[in-house]
């Protein structure tokens, strides 16, 4: 493991999840001064979305041509844009238009830091160096929304500057010092080019696990558009408490990326994490939809955390490991599957919201259970083939 690569990317990702999170405390009572409801809600974070799946592969593919670094920095700088454009935009069209920029620009960021990561480990560490780069988002999301819940009581606007300015930071960061990890031999550049090769990465082993990074992304993308509606209209918390409850969030999920995943990946390996993550995840989507007070609902979102913190790793590390083509293309298309989950899920999520309050955290529950089931038997029929093979 190269960790000099792995320290200065934990460090990038942090600032850039501190900058991504401190929007979620204040969005919804922002959107709220334009008279959109949670429904509407949903559509700009899908909005949002629909650009990074469009374009997460494409970004991937070109980072495996020209490289990582010049990649990263052009996805900081659109994020950057976009977050002014955000935070000065007078109307409903116009915040639209600032989220589909900032989708399209930002989709070069996530996709390109973990193709640096399956860069810079073996197979035997990749799910440890994937769980260190969850850890930067986990502890981002500690600070991020209690920064901007404690600037979005001064001023709404304020937190989308604040994120502005972080990526550039970052971008001035990433320039002066995060050295490029593309093999110089280039041969990801010739595999990405063939579209045989595109196609090659949706093999039978790995079409499961994208398939899966699309349910779970949903169903955290429809937690996060309906709790903070959730946390003012049951509980009435404040923008600065909405911060509070999401910073827990982020310790646990850090707690566990961070000092959990490569221990868990020796004792039990990757495949019975992700089914431990999914039992993990229901139990706290239930815990929310049953919560009767804000200090249930913080619990419920937190073993949720912490069965997520298990998942995402560990996927990661098998699409890496079975794509078979570029990690650039591989984790791109495996990123565009979290943006087709993130627009599905605050669609779906705003709109079940809108209908009834508990609906979002019960249909968590219920796909992350049937997700479980799901998985075990891909994971048993692919175990049974590998035994066939050897025999």
């Amino acid at each position: 493991m190269n960790r000099t690569v792995l320290g200065i990317l934990f460090f990038v990702l942090f600032i850039v999840m501190i900058g991504f999170a401190v929007l979620f405390p204040v969005e919804p009572y922002y959107i709220r001064t334009f008279g959109a409801t949670s429904r509407t809600m949903g559509w700009l974070i899908a909005t949002f979305s629909i650009a990074q799946f469009i374009f997460s592969p494409i970004w991937g593919t070109l980072s495996d041509r020209v490289g990582r670094k010049p990649v990263m920095a052009i996805g900081l700088l659109g994020y950057a844009a976009g977050m002014t454009f955000f935070g000065l935009a007078q109307s409903m069209p116009l915040l639209f238009v600032a989220r589909t920029l900032t989708g399209v620009l930002s989709a070069a960021t996530l996709p390109t830091a973990m193709a640096m990561i399956a860069d810079s480990t073996t197979k035997e560490e990749r799910a440890k160096g994937m769980g260190v780069l969850g850890a930067a988002f986990g502890l981002g999301a500690i600070f991020g929304p209690v920064v901007g819940g404690v600037l979005g009581s001064y001023w709404l606007q304020l937190p989308y500057f604040a994120a502005a300015g972080l990526s550039l930071v970052t971008f001035a960061l990433v320039v002066a010092i995060l050295p490029e990890t593309l093999p110089k031999e280039g041969s990801d550049a010739g595999a990405s080019r063939r579209l045989s090769q595109r196609l090659k990465a949706w093999n039978r082993q790995t079409m499961p696990l994208y398939l899966l990074a699309l349910l779970v992304t949903f169903s955290l993308a429809a937690l996060e558009t309906a709790f903070p509606f959730l946390a003012a209209d049951r509980f009435g918390l404040t923008e600065r408490s909405v911060g509070y409850v999401y910073a827990v969030m982020g310790l646990v999920g850090a707690a566990v990326q961070g000092g959990l995943v490569g221990r868990v990946k020796r004792w039990i390996g990757e495949e019975k994490m992700i089914l431990v993550g999914l039992v993990v995840s229901a139990a706290g989507m239930a815990v929310i939809a049953g919560a009767a007070t804000a200090a249930l609902a913080t619990a419920g979102i937190s073993i949720y955390a912490a069965g997520h913190g298990l998942i995402r790793p560990a996927n990661s590390s098998l699409v890496s490991q079975r794509a078979g083509v570029g990690h650039g293309l591989a984790i791109g298309l495996l990123d565009s599957m979290d943006s087709l989950g993130r627009v599905l899920g605050p669609v779906v999520g705003g709109a079940l919201y809108y209908a009834r309050g508990d609906l979002p955290f019960s249909l968590g529950a219920v796909l992350n259970l049937v997700a479980f089931l799901a998985a075990i038997g891909v994971f048993m029929g692919a175990a049974l083939r590998r035994e066939q093979a050897r025999g």
